[in-house]
């Protein structure tokens, strides 16, 4: 099978090179005895074989913890946790199956999201359940692998990485194949998360129909690049790219340092009058994200930062198609009551003149720009106003609209 990315490894022996020959799982055996969890078992037996470190450092040395974790998405394959007390999810697929290569990376976001339910007494329960071991299994075993916090303050950590969704996905697989490649386009950071996804290739080689060798390589990877918004629906995967973020997703960690920063005190300090609203997680960017209804991603919820203009405001938008062009249009026939609702000065795109139509409060800071610590408190409070006054607008009538 001939790879774009690499080539042909050598095994020499005795001073001879010898061109080994990429093969897919599924060629080894006619059974099934060498499937999907063959590529599991090797990273969950080996997990110093995964290039972690390339994909994020905060991930490095990962422990294996369990198989077959139970979800309320179903089992996911590997469960495994680092000395810092962050989770990673591992999800092996084949390459030759592409129904599994539409399917796989809302499969694995479905494990995050339900993970991100719950409580560390949730995690600990199933974890024992999957180990058959009693008491908490899960800081025992990270424990066992080096991690030198007590208890009380790894349950903590783990505490805090479950409600910020603070993940690291991998996929993991056996070879590229045609469609596997494009699978890496949407690996973008997830705009309602602090997840990390990378997919891992497990590539294997054999010498004249014996010793089998791998080599594990990062395929795709989270980047700074480009915001998306993934819309799963009807198991086909569609991605928006954001547009009002402007130039600071190419800032350096120190600026993403200082997103995720402001972002954690903007939440702590944010008081909704609506309890029903799902609370947005930090990110390291210039936006973060509020779902909104109806539920498969058709309308969201964004605070926002614009560096280069000096900017901070929150816009509601909806998806391009039919359902996001309907629920535009009925909130425009109550556009009066609701900018009467608001109370502060919003302004309404619809989609002839951009892709995704939205509606947008803004306010713009000359001196120092949005990142003056001058500006700091009064950033904060027209946020979390605003984002307030939205939410109490737009839910209600979204929910309305999207039963009727």
């Amino acid at each position: 099978m001939a790879n774009q990315y690499y080539g042909t490894p050598l095994l020499i022996e005795g001073g001879s090179p010898e061109p080994l020959s990429q093969v897919m799982i599924g060629d080894l055996a006619a059974s099934d005895d060498l499937s999907e969890d063959y590529i599991r078992n090797l990273a969950f037996d080996f997990p110093s074989c995964l290039p972690v470190n390339e994909i994020d450092t905060g991930y490095r040395n990962p422990i294996s913890v369990c198989k077959e974790l139970s979800t309320p998405a179903g089992p996911l394959d590997a469960l495994m946790i680092t000395t810092n007390g962050r989770l990673v999810i591992i999800e092996a697929k084949l390459w030759r199956n592409p129904e599994a290569r539409r399917k796989v990376i809302g499969q694995i976001l479905d494990y995050a999201k339900e993970l991100q339910r719950w409580q560390y007494d949730d995690l600990q329960r199933e974890v024992a359940r999957a180990t058959g071991r009693k008491g908490n299994v899960l800081y025992e075993i990270a424990r066992s692998g080096g991690c030198d916090m007590d208890e009380s303050n790894f349950v903590d950590t783990v505490s805090r990485s479950l409600k910020r969704g603070q993940f690291l996905l991998l996929v993991v697989g056996d070879g590229i194949k045609e469609g596997a490649a494009s699978i890496a386009s949407f690996l973008q950071q997830t705009g309602t998360s602090e997840y990390t996804l990378g997919m891992v290739e497990m590539a294997i080689y054999q010498r004249d129909g014996g010793d089998l060798f791998v080599q594990p390589r990062v395929l795709a990877k989270t980047e700074i690049i480009e915001r998306s918004i993934f819309e799963i629906r009807d198991e086909r995967i569609t991605v928006d790219s954001e547009v009002d973020s402007g130039d600071e997703f190419t800032e350096e960690d120190e600026s993403q340092k200082w997103y995720r920063e402001f972002w954690t005190e903007l939440l702590d300090r944010l008081s909704l009058d609506d309890p029903q609203q799902p609370i947005a997680n930090v990110t390291r960017s210039g936006n973060i994200y509020f779902s909104m209804p109806p539920s498969g991603g058709q309308v969201w919820l964004s605070a926002f930062f614009v560096q280069a203009k000096g900017m901070v405001g929150v816009y509601l938008r909806f998806s391009s198609g039919e359902l996001g062009d309907r629920l535009y249009e009925s909130l425009i026939e109550e556009r009066e009551v609701i900018e009467e609702e608001l109370g502060i000065p919003v302004e309404w795109r619809d989609a002839s003149v951009s892709k995704l139509c939205n509606l947008t409060a803004r306010r713009t800071f000359g001196k120092g720009g949005a990142k003056n610590p001058e500006n700091r408190e009064e950033i904060l409070e027209f946020l979390c106003d605003t984002i307030n006054r939205f939410v109490n607008a737009f839910r209600p009538r979204l929910k309305r609209l999207s039963e009727s």
